[in-house]
Formats: C-alpha cells, structure tokens, sequence
C-alpha cells in the first residue's frame, strides 16, 4: 500500500512538471517569437532525447509528450529565463571537468529514467555553428548501453544559422540581438529510435543520423533563401 501510495505520489509530480514545462516552452516561444517546423515524429514514450547543440534555445524546442529533465551545463544555470526555467523542472546540472560531477550526472540520468522520466542531454557537451557536429560525448552511450535505456535522435537547425553561439561571445549581447528578432525559425527533426548493449555502436549510430539530418535540413533551409 505504502509502494502504491509514493507511486501515485510520483505520477502527480510528473504531470505537474510536465504541464509546467508545456506552459513555459509556450510562453517563452510567444515572448521571443520561435516558430518550429517540425520533421518526423517525436517519441510518444520516455527516452533519452538527444539533440546537437546549437544555441541556448535548443532547450525549449524540444517539446515532448511525456515529463523530462535535462542535463546542462552547470555555467546555465543562472541564466535568464531559460536557466530558471531548467532549475525548477529538475536539470541535472553537471560540471564536465570534475570526475566526480560526471559521476553523478550518470547516476541521475539512471534514477530519472527508471522513474519515468525522459531525459534531454546534448552530447556534444558545447554549441557550435554547423552543420558538422562536434565529437559526442561517451559517459551517456555507455549509461543507455548499460541500462538499455532508449535513445531518441534529433536534429536542430535554425534558419538564421548565426544564432549559434560560439567563439566565446557574451551570452547577453547575443541573446539581445538574437531576440530582437520578430521570428526565430527552428526546425527540428526526429530520428528512429536507437537501442542496444554496444554503446560505441550506439554513439555511432546516433551521431551519424544526426549528421546526416542536420546536413538535409540545412539544405531544406538553404534553398529557400
């Protein structure tokens, strides 16, 4: 009885993570004017959502139907509206040069899946421009391996491809600029589903789809110039 009793307990605390995530990524696409152009399907079941990193903004195109938390960076955390907003639905905040932070963050990612949740993880670890993708991160593929946790592909581009940001410019200035902007047009493919106990098989698999598909949707986004 008791077991069943935190089970529901934990079932009311997603949903309410989960419609206070689906208000915010609608009001934060309103007050900055992002529209998403959305190609294949997205998961309808929790998994391991993994997008290349391109922008700040990646976090909130990336809506599911099902209550996730991210892993980001610990240096976000502070950051306007979108660090906020990332605290209070759970990230998983990791500092990539402290062993022991990684070891945790995998650790966090297990208890978050095994208790329902998805989990959005950038593997690239950093942004940057494209339409390559920078080398993808291990620790994550090994944890999936691991566990069979399943992972679910996606790819982001912007119409405005200087959006990105890199070369260490400051985060205000270019958010300023950026959100200026009456439109900011993503879109945002999802891929098949990768599962499997051979997580270098697994990183390879993941990332050359993701290559691949930001490399297509680039074209799509290109030709309509």
């Amino acid at each position: 009885m008791f077991a069943f009793i935190l089970r529901k307990k934990e079932s009311a605390k997603q949903k309410i993570i989960h419609n206070f995530f689906t208000a915010f990524l609608s009001g934060t696409h309103k007050i900055l004017g992002v529209k998403i152009h959305w190609h294949g399907t997205p998961p309808s079941e929790p998994a391991i959502v993994m997008g290349n990193h391109r922008s700040y903004l990646d976090a909130v195109v990336l809506p599911t139907s099902f209550p996730v938390v991210f892993v980001a960076k610990h240096e976000t955390k502070s950051w306007p509206i979108i660090g906020w907003g990332a605290s209070l639905i759970g990230t998983i905040w990791v500092k990539r040069d402290i062993k022991e932070s990684r070891t945790a963050t995998r650790l966090a990612v297990k208890d978050r899946f095994d208790n329902g949740y998805g989990v959005v993880i950038f593997p690239e670890g950093t942004t940057c421009k494209g339409p390559e993708l920078l080398p993808y991160k291990k620790g994550i593929f090994y944890t999936c391996a691991d566990n069979g946790f399943q992972i679910s592909p996606a790819a982001i581009e912007y119409e405005n491809a200087d959006i990105a940001w890199v070369n260490k410019e400051w985060f205000i200035p270019h958010a300023f600029k950026h959100f200026g902007a009456r439109i900011i047009e993503a879109h945002v493919s999802f891929g098949p589903t990768f599962k499997g106990d051979d997580a270098e098989k697994l990183l390879t698999e993941v990332r050359d789809w993701t290559q691949q598909e930001c490399y297509r949707v680039r074209g799509i986004i290109d030709k309509k110039k």
